[in-house]
């Protein structure tokens, strides 16, 4: 019997998958076709096959909860597996802080913003101030309030681990901190500490 004149018999088109077993039961039938349909609509009928396609979503459903927990395991390990590499390479490779000797250091920087007396600048402050003093164009200027912080390691490799705060700071003409960029057709970046301009290396 075809799926077609199964369909026709019985009104309802099963899945190919459906209709495979429905086949198989069909051969095993002791009778012809129709009385096969009409054997099927009374015993199994469109209620019956429903009842199977929602035994057979629990079913997948369950197996694909099944293989996401496996794989949640296996990715879990796997990130404890990396983790552990990553550790172990970086204690082989031995980082330390790492700051670039043209640049003001950190150690510095906090003297000064750990100093009572210094008071933090507002951007228009900073950039008014560094206009005046320097002559850049005011409007090119812009404030920057953070700076890279790097690690080396023994193999001399830089790594960026993130960044320091870096507020612009004033308490006297030879006590300040000023960071800052000023565009053009290249923009260059500065840092104005203790009345004196230097170019910033990043």
């Amino acid at each position: 019997m075809m799926m077609s004149e199964f369909t026709e018999r019985t009104g309802f088109e099963p899945t190919a998958e459906e209709y495979a077993e429905i086949e198989e039961q069909y051969y095993k039938f002791d009778g012809d076709k129709d009385a096969f349909c009409r054997h099927w609509k009374k015993n199994v009928g469109v209620e019956g096959i429903c009842e199977a396609r929602a035994a057979k979503i629990a079913q997948l459903r369950s197996t694909a909860l099944e293989t996401e927990k496996h794989l949640m395991a296996e990715i879990a390990q796997r990130d404890q597996q990396i983790a552990r590499l990553e550790a172990e390479l970086d204690r082989e490779q031995e980082w330390q802080p790492h700051e670039d000797e043209y640049n003001v250091r950190q150690a510095d920087y906090e003297k000064l913003d750990a100093d009572s007396t210094r008071r933090e600048l507002t951007d228009d402050e900073a950039a008014d101030m560094i206009a005046k003093e320097f002559g850049f164009e005011r409007s090119r200027i812009t404030i920057i309030r953070e700076v890279p912080k790097f690690e080396i390691s023994r193999h001399h490799r830089l790594r960026r681990v993130g960044t320091y705060e870096r507020k612009p700071l004033f308490d006297a003409w030879d006590w300040n901190y000023i960071r800052f960029n000023v565009r053009g057709n290249v923009t260059m970046s500065y840092e104005m500490h203790n009345g004196e301009l230097q170019l910033f290396r990043s």
